[in-house]
């Protein structure tokens, strides 16, 4: 049972992780372009991508309360169709809404960033580029609510291979739009972001045609009444996602607060944070998909009403997720100078030397990262959202960051010490979570865990 749980859960996370790579691989991909255009264009790309991943990571975490009610209504009755198509229509619905927000926002950033204390001249070529990525802003969205149905359905492929096409179009439409190559204007930053949402929006079509062409996906006609819904089910689906977005907003909350820190500290500081956080995003796109997947497997069992088996998949999937953690931070330890020296080539560079060691830090939270990741994704399989947001919230902004500023700040420990702060942060709430998980799956199925049904 063990090893057919585990098989099933990696046949899953796998494609989830490949997808989340592609995705990396597109932001990546334009990051190279942009550094062609201009180190200027580059500085404003980055100063608008970082309103635009927060809005984004929000608008991921609401939809994810589809595969979350779509995998508990499969697990119930395998034919129960009509609970599937709600959960995908009030996904569609709240995270509609929430993109409406999130576009209004984005188009109006301009002031805000100049409150904020960024440079005139820079908010002004970074407001048209967020205006037009905000174009393509509800298609990234809704993709990510229709992905959430096929991974709920156990077939999350379709996403990833069409996600891998568009890393291979963003880069062509993205390079003809900013340069002016194969007869195309020439429109530098905003052309960036005009590519980029039309890829977005392509690839958002063409899993729609796919889900309408193959025969399983069709079986639940998901264009059949897709803008109705009740009152009732919108706020329970808003229960279910919003405090899965608040939780994901309060992590990236962090770690901008970590990178101002650094910046307090120096640019050196600042280049190296990156570097060494780049390289830990990467590894930590595994424990994501791993949590996803989780979320399906536990779903699926907590709707059979199966005690065990919401068990089984939950403890499977973390056990995976620090596994593999385990793992990156030893090759993090390990091989830290190599890894550095793929962005800093010179060992001898201060950047060079504060990136390794902020890595050595970063191998050290590995498996924590791993487990919280984990544990919240099998936590969301039960409808339990809104004690593990408080959890982690609580571990991030009054443990992680409090101890990342005095580390930081007022000790010798300089940019170490606000590694250390995440460190610790992310321990806490490691350990919060699966205590949470492990309470909440000890003996009678909670209540939350109940199958997600009618009206």
């Amino acid at each position: 049972m063990i090893l057919k749980e585990a098989r099933a859960t990696l046949a899953l996370a796998l494609p989830i992780v490949g997808t989340q790579l592609a995705q990396m691989a597109i932001h990546t991909t334009d990051v190279f372009l942009l550094a062609r255009l201009s180190e200027r264009a580059l500085a404003a790309a980055a100063l608008a991508t970082s309103i635009y991943g927060f809005f984004m990571v929000m608008g991921m975490g609401l939809s994810m309360g589809t595969p979350a009610l779509a995998a508990q209504a499969l697990g119930h009755d395998r034919a129960d169709r009509e609970s599937v198509r709600r959960a995908v229509h009030d996904g569609l619905i709240i995270s509609g809404i929430g993109a409406a927000f999130a576009v209004v926002a984005l188009w109006f950033a301009g002031p805000l960033l100049l409150l904020a204390g960024q440079d005139p001249d820079l908010v002004a070529e970074a407001v048209p580029f967020l205006r037009a990525l905000s174009i393509g802003f509800p298609a990234v969205i809704w993709f990510a609510v229709l992905r959430g149905f096929t991974a709920a359905l156990e077939r999350p492929r379709p996403a990833l291979v069409l996600m891998v096409i568009a890393v291979l179009l963003n880069v062509g439409v993205n390079y003809g739009l900013i340069f002016g190559a194969y007869g195309l204007p020439q429109l530098g930053l905003v052309g960036a972001g005009i590519g980029s949402s039309i890829v977005n929006i392509s690839i958002l079509i063409a899993l729609v045609l796919y889900i309408r062409a193959d025969a399983q996906f069709a079986a639940y006609h998901l264009a059949r009444g897709w803008w109705r819904s009740t009152a009732a089910r919108l706020v329970r689906y808003a229960r279910i996602s919003g405090p899965i977005a608040l939780t994901f907003a309060s992590e990236v909350g962090l770690f901008s607060a970590a990178a101002l820190l650094m910046g307090r500290l120096g640019a050196n500081e600042v280049a190296a944070h990156q570097i060494a956080l780049q390289w830990a995003a990467i590894t930590f796109m595994v424990p994501m998909g791993i949590s996803q997947a989780a979320t399906v497997r536990v779903g699926l069992a907590a709707g059979a009403v199966d005690a065990p088996g919401i068990r089984r998949a939950g403890w499977i999937a973390i056990v995976l997720g620090m596994g593999f953690m385990a793992i990156a931070g030893l090759i993090f330890w390990q091989f830290g100078d190599g890894l550095i020296s793929v962005f800093v080539p010179s060992p001898s560079s201060p950047v060079h030397m504060l990136a390794v060691a902020y890595l050595s830090w970063a191998a050290l939270f590995q498996v924590v990262d791993g487990a919280q990741a984990v544990a919240n994704g099998s936590l969301r399989g039960v409808h339990d959202t809104t004690v593990p947001m408080l959890l982690a919230a609580g571990g991030y902004w009054l443990a992680a960051l409090p101890a990342a500023i005095w580390l930081g700040l007022f000790t010798s420990q300089r940019g170490e010490g606000v590694w250390a702060g995440l460190a610790i942060g992310l321990a806490l709430v490691a350990v919060l979570l699966l205590w949470r998980f492990a309470a909440k799956t000890s003996g009678t199925i909670a209540p939350t865990a109940a199958p997600a049904v009618a009206e």
